[in-house]
């Protein structure tokens, strides 16, 4: 699955060249590039794992638009780029990742990249599958829950699935992590993405149901425990 990041900025200009460096230093990874000249128009319900910010924009300044993005994404990371550096100080208060100022943007842009592109590799593990010799490379904390018909996979994420011709117990010990644990024999779900188990039904994200034994109930509610300490 592509890092997805957005750019927000009035200025034309300085959107493009903004965007220009980071396609242009992040040429090898994977990314889905978004860009706004109006924050009205930013979908704040969407997340991004990267969000760049121009701090002085008209009807809704970068500020106003972070501390209400980070009320429902936590996680992503913002930056925030200004043409006025005293804005810098009232920025302080929202705990960005970092900070461009416009002037020296060439110097500062590629360093601020870097660390991106390590949090982004570090924080978020990912996993490689192969199908039909194309190599999809999928963040961890992406997937759902995995599912097995007819031995093969069915690994499943918020709004899509692919198939992948493994045994259920092959892609667990692919993506060999402790958050995923087998609820039963044709099911390994990702626990940190369960909300409730009511009776023998565990819910996932906010769509997604999965039948469980009762024999399994316990050892299911053992594993939600550990991954939510």
């Amino acid at each position: 699955m592509a890092y997805k990041i957005a750019i927000v900025d009035d200025e034309e200009n300085d959107l493009k060249h903004v965007c220009h460096h980071i396609s242009d230093f992040l040429s090898s990874t994977d990314i889905q590039l978004n860009t706004y000249m109006d924050a009205l128009q930013f979908p704040i319900d969407i997340y991004f794992d990267v969000l760049f910010l121009d701090i002085d924009m008209p009807h809704v300044s970068g500020l106003e638009l972070a501390k209400e993005y980070k009320k429902r994404h936590q996680n992503a990371l913002i930056i925030f780029i200004t043409g006025h550096n005293e804005l810098v100080y009232k920025a302080c208060n929202i705990h960005p990742f970092d900070f461009i100022r416009k002037e020296n943007l060439d110097i500062e842009m590629p360093d601020v990249l870097k660390e991106i592109n390590y949090q982004l590799s570090h924080l978020h593990p990912s996993v490689t599958f192969y199908i039909n010799g194309n190599a999809y490379i999928l963040r961890k904390e992406s997937i759902l829950y995995c599912e097995s018909f007819n031995h093969q996979t069915e690994i499943h994420f918020d709004t899509s699935s692919i198939t992948v011709n493994m045994q259920l117990s092959d892609v667990e010990r692919t993506i060999d992590s402790n958050h995923f644990k087998r609820v039963g024999r044709s099911y390994l779900v990702n626990m940190k993405k369960v909300t409730k188990l009511e009776g023998t039904t565990l819910y996932i994200s906010e769509h997604y149901q999965i039948p469980i034994s009762r024999r399994k109930k316990k050892l299911v509610l053992e594993y939600m425990k550990e991954v939510h300490l």
